[in-house]
């Protein structure tokens, strides 16, 4: 690199470096040290090409400017020929459009910042100024400059849009008065038709309302009926066996029969307790950690069909109607399945099939294996149904029967069918029967199978304990004492909460167990009491709304465990044992 230049005179001086674009810098100087000082340091630049121009007073500097080619400007404020800020307004005003730094002798603040603020891009101070901050001056000044007029052109072609757009706007706006004006009068109309309107819906809302209150009601009366008709099915073979094993004393000395009758009564009072809770298993989803295990169909068919027993046979010989039971049974493997509701969904079937049998008929259950999965068709030759019956019969609450049932015996199916990933197809014609397919993976998808868990074992009784019981039925009441003195437990009875209260005050209890809805005063009234007098009190609430609470998440205060009804001994021996080891840990499900 070198430096070729003559102060005074407008020879150029040039400062090369190689493969970069020149930048013309017109240097306003009367001092010929600081213009050598300055050429030695644009010399030594790296960044780039430099050619400086020199000028030693302001007349020539302007006169220069007049020539063009100057990319930018170096000033010094003290010129022989102007001074100050006078001197920074003549070139400004000159080149507005180049960047302009200040090369001055005054370290003034105030100066700076006002030069700056006039349109400088730079301020910098003689005697502070080296190499690298010089270049990077140059640098920045053309770059700032630069943006700057760019920010110029594009503010004025904004302006110059917004103008435009201004113009269009006011011209849109008076065709918008006009047809403002030409909606006010339509809108006018308008509001006078929606007064009309709502006044003719109201009107229609009220029989609406009418309508719909009455429809309730018929819904809620049939839906009593059917639940009650319900019941009345699960209770059949409870009272059928029961009524056996008391009126023929020598079954007794049949053992495996007795085992046989009671296991069928114990089957129907589950089944039974859960016709409160289906109006919520419609539709539910199988949670993804719900347990499937291998279930054996066949054995299932046989156990439904012993079941519904008193139904299909002894209340339908008594009605006049002669029904013939067929179990053809494949030799198929087990499925995994929540066995219970496969037995609600089987149970359901059969009953739908005999109240399609009017006089005489059979119903069929056949078993067979297909591929990857197994086939269970439930089938008679009964008065079948019309294409808009078999439409709508797994609707929820449809039914054909009007009071005599619920309507939900297919949704419930439908709803089973689907938390077991199965298919049903039903096929019926009027007047030629029906028959029911449902169709049951033999692995479950995109899951492990289910483990086969050995049985397990009741838990070791937690030793003799004294227990406070507070329940207002007499038999559950009685069924609990009898519960207590098989687990050697000490207890003591109350009839109702007050009755409760005012026996746990006069005694010490290791655990009280306690109805929900009594008279006088509730299970959660009596479990916050209790739990004010003596905070490390275990208490189990026995409950027959134990699943309504389970769904909505409820949790009475002073309760550490609930236990839903009907429970067995097996329920409340793991309630007592998990109140005593945890006798602080309230419970969010119930048992």
């Amino acid at each position: 690199m070198f430096v070729s230049w003559t102060a005074g005179d407008w020879r150029p001086g040039r400062f090369r470096s190689m493969d970069r674009d020149t930048v013309h810098i017109l240097l306003i100087e009367d001092n010929d040290e600081q213009v050598v000082f300055l050429g030695k340091l644009l010399a030594e630049s790296e960044s780039g090409e430099f050619e400086l121009h020199v000028a030693g007073n302001l007349e020539m500097g302007l006169a220069r400017l007049k020539d063009g080619g100057i990319q930018l400007i170096l000033l010094d404020l003290s010129l022989p020929d102007s001074d100050g800020l006078e001197t920074f307004l003549r070139v400004i005003e000159a080149a507005p459009d180049l960047p302009l730094v200040v090369l001055s002798g005054m370290s003034d603040v105030d100066l700076a910042i006002e030069i700056v603020q006039l349109g400088a891009q730079d301020y910098l101070v003689k005697g502070h100024v080296d190499n690298h901050l010089l270049i990077r001056s140059l640098q920045y000044a053309i770059e700032r400059k630069r943006i700057q007029i760019q920010i110029k052109r594009a503010n004025d072609q904004l302006e110059f849009r917004v103008r435009e757009r201004t113009d269009a706007l006011l011209q849109m706006n008076n065709k918008l008065q006009q047809e403002i004006a030409v909606r006010r009068a339509a809108e006018n109309a308008l509001t006078e038709s929606n007064r009309q309107l709502a006044a003719a819906m109201e009107t229609m809302q009220a029989t609406q309302r009418e309508i719909i209150q009455r429809e309730r009601m018929n819904a809620l009366g049939r839906m009593a009926h059917g639940i009650a008709h319900d019941f009345n099915n699960g209770l059949a073979p409870i009272v059928g066996f029961s009524e056996l094993l008391l009126n023929k004393p020598d079954l007794l000395s049949e053992p495996e029969k007795v085992r046989t009758y009671l296991q069928m009564i114990h089957v129907a009072a589950q089944s039974t307790s859960q016709v409160a809770n289906r109006l919520r298993e419609f539709y539910r989803h199988r949670d993804e950690t719900e347990t499937f295990a291998p279930v054996s169909i066949n054995n299932l068919v046989q156990e439904v069909i012993s079941l519904t027993q008193p139904r299909w046979k002894d209340q339908a010989l008594a009605a006049g109607i002669q029904i013939n039971f067929l179990a053809e049974l494949g030799d198929v493997p087990t499925v995994p399945a929540n066995e219970g509701e496969l037995r609600e969904m089987l149970v359901n079937l059969v009953f739908n099939a005999v109240e399609a049998i009017p006089k005489r008929g059979t119903i069929t259950i056949r078993t067979e294996a297909r591929g990857d999965r197994l086939v269970l068709t439930v089938s008679d030759d009964g008065v079948g149904m019309t294409e808009e019956v078999k439409a709508r019969c797994m609707e929820p609450f449809f039914t054909t029967k009007r009071e005599q049932n619920t309507g939900f015996g297919l949704g419930m199916v439908y709803g089973i069918v689907r938390r077991h990933e199965a298919q049903i197809d039903i096929k019926s014609e009027l007047g030629r029967g029906s028959e029911i397919v449902i169709s049951l993976p033999l692995e479950r998808s995109n899951r492990e199978p289910a483990p086969v868990e050995a049985p397990k074992s009741a838990p070791a009784s937690p030793g003799k304990l004294r227990i406070l019981v507070v329940e207002d039925e007499p038999l559950v009441r009685e069924l609990l004492g009898v519960y207590l003195k098989e687990e050697q437990h000490e207890f003591v009875t109350a009839v109702n909460g007050r009755d409760g209260l005012e026996k746990f005050r006069e005694g010490v209890f290791d655990v009280v167990l306690t109805d929900r809805a009594m008279p006088e005063m509730n299970g959660d009234a009596l479990a916050a009491e209790i739990k004010r007098v003596k905070p490390s009190q275990a208490v189990i609430l026995l409950t027959g709304f134990g699943d309504l609470m389970a769904s909505s998440g409820e949790k009475p205060t002073g309760v550490d465990l609930v236990v839903g009804k009907p429970f067995t001994l097996g329920t409340l021996r793991n309630a007592i044992m998990k109140v005593i080891e945890r006798p602080s840990a309230a419970q969010d499900a119930p048992v």
